[in-house]
């Protein structure tokens, strides 16, 4: 008797948080927001991109190499390793 008052009490407490649950509507300011831009090459990475300066794992098939240029804007490419794929975009971060 006692338990099935405990599962009922979970139960109804479990439905009241999902219920309480909302989203919170924040938004990234336009000036916050980092651009992508169109990928200048089909087969290799441009030297335009400037020297790489790191690496990261996104996936066991994925890497994001970071380049930097002559101006210090980063550029990340993200280069699948397991099927050989480069993007149709990079993400360019400038730095001021």
């Amino acid at each position: 008797m006692n338990g099935k008052w405990l599962i009922i009490t979970c139960a109804l407490l479990l439905c009241i948080g999902v219920v309480s649950c909302q989203k919170t509507g924040t938004t990234i300011p336009p000036e916050r927001q980092l651009g992508f831009e169109s990928f200048k090459a089909q087969n290799s990475i441009p030297l335009e991109y400037g020297n790489l300066v790191g690496v990261s794992i996104d996936a066991p098939a994925n890497a994001r190499m970071f380049f930097e240029k002559p101006d210090k804007t980063i550029v990340v490419v993200t280069v699948n390793v397991e099927k050989g794929w480069l993007p149709d975009h990079v993400l360019v971060i400038p730095r001021k």
